[in-house]
């Protein structure tokens, strides 16, 4: 949890404080005012699920009682405390606390410990929201003759999947690279090519006709949960496209429907999900990847004068942002790691060897081709922004907006090089480069670079 509650109580204190007759905007708007590090697809999310007759095949709202009515399309009013049934003041979980080891991870990095152990099971962890629509990629095996879309792909990883979907109670739908968006039931002419055969440019038109068709078969996707299990190659503009719909968007296998338990959901599960996953297994990798342990870029001045790792961490907004630029995949969090102070030949001939300096001095305000990280933002970002050279100081402008920093401070830079090395490896954040096996998004920053140059 981002505050001291869940955002299901604090529902009900914004409940107290809305007019009479309210639409989602001044929700948005009072939570921006007092709650801002709640996202907007929180907020729409427990808008629509605390409002009696809402998504009622939605697990996480299950136990909960209506706090709003609907009025008439896209108005609200709050029902009187007295009416809601639940007391919105019980008490919530404490917060989550991170075991980590500074000398644990040391030893690792120095090769005395092994390989990176994993961090404790937290007993609470969250559980992935129960979707409303499901969305199949249609992968491998195909029949040679028309038959209904759920038919005709054969492959048993695909067929797992229907039978997940259809066990999950949720509408589902396939995802065609030549016929887009098709119900299980409709006929259809087998596919020649796979989603993950489209052209990148074809990918983005074909997201569009997807999201608007899924429309025009279940209404407003505002606030409703869509999961999305395909290949990677599609899902990013079509997470792109999703999201600006106001759905709720996730990705991989479909979750089950046992109920969950109130005291142990974490509320926070309903912010944008994490298409490019990162699951971090060691305390360092968790401790940069949780972006309540990330400062704001426009608070450096907090940063520790010490050698250490950083990672830079990315708002929903400007992972909406550098999804649409990539067309690949970016979810809301831990973007890049780097380290500064670990010995090298860089510490013969750069005297910023401490954290505060180095993301401030060099990162944020310094010249682009000095920093690895700039340069790749000004890469997927220059058409984005409209700028006239790398230099321009727009760039500064967004990452002061939309990214913050965490940091693990040191003592001293002894193996810090090969701590670093081991968390890029273990975490693979979308903007590091260097030393990195080729992806498709290496590849793409690659070309992205040869035409910006």
């Amino acid at each position: 949890m981002k505050y001291d509650r869940p955002v299901w109580q604090i529902m009900h204190e914004c409940a107290d404080a809305m007019p009479a007759v309210f639409r989602y905007e001044d929700v948005r708007s009072w939570f921006k005012a007092y709650y801002p590090d709640v996202n907007e697809a929180t907020i729409r999310a427990h808008l629509i699920g605390l409002t009696e007759g809402g998504r009622a095949k939605h697990v996480q709202f299950a136990p909960r009682s209506p706090v709003f009515r609907r009025v008439a399309r896209g108005e609200y009013e709050s029902i009187p405390l007295h009416e809601r049934g639940e007391d919105p003041h019980a008490a919530a979980p404490g917060p989550r606390r991170l075991a980590m080891s500074l000398a644990g991870d040391r030893a690792v990095a120095q090769g005395r410990g092994g390989a990176v152990e994993s961090a404790p099971a937290d007993d609470g962890a969250p559980e992935q929201l129960v979707p409303h629509v499901v969305l199949l990629g249609s992968v491998g095996e195909r029949v040679n003759v028309p038959a209904p879309a759920k038919e005709v792909y054969r492959d048993v990883s695909f067929q797992l999947a229907r039978l997940e979907a259809e066990s999950s109670g949720a509408d589902w739908f396939v995802l065609s690279a030549e016929h887009g968006l098709i119900a299980p039931h409709e006929w259809i002419s087998p596919d020649s090519r796979t989603l993950d055969e489209l052209d990148p440019g074809y990918r983005v038109v074909w997201a569009s006709w997807v999201v608007t068709r899924l429309q025009s078969l279940v209404g407003s996707l505002d606030g409703m949960v869509v999961r999305v299990d395909a290949p990677a190659a599609v899902i990013g503009p079509l997470y792109a496209d999703l999201q600006a719909a106001g759905a709720v968007v996730s990705s991989g296998p479909v979750v089950s429907l046992a109920p969950l338990e109130p005291e142990t959901w974490d509320e926070e599960a309903a912010d944008l999900a994490p298409v490019t996953a990162i699951e971090p297994s060691s305390p360092v990798g968790a401790h940069l990847s949780d972006p309540q342990q990330a400062t704001p870029s426009t608070d450096l001045e907090l940063l520790p004068r010490t050698p250490g790792l950083y990672g830079w961490v990315v708002d929903a907004d400007g992972a909406r942002v550098l999804n649409r630029c990539l067309r690949l995949p970016v979810a809301a969090g831990l973007v890049f790691v780097g380290q500064v102070g670990g010995s090298s030949w860089h510490s013969l001939v750069d005297p910023v060897l401490n954290l505060r300096d180095h993301i401030q001095t060099v990162q944020l305000h310094g010249r682009t081709r000095a920093s690895t990280f700039r340069m790749t933002l000004a890469t997927v970002l220059s058409d984005h922004l409209g700028m006239t050279s790398v230099d321009d100081p727009v760039l500064t402008t967004w990452m002061l907006e939309h990214l913050s920093v965490s940091t693990w401070a040191v003592p001293d830079g002894e193996g810090l090089r090969e701590l670093a090395q081991l968390l890029v490896a273990e975490l693979d954040p979308p903007l590091n480069v260097d030393h990195l096996p080729a992806t498709e998004y290496r590849s793409r920053l690659q070309q992205m670079r040869t035409a910006l140059a």
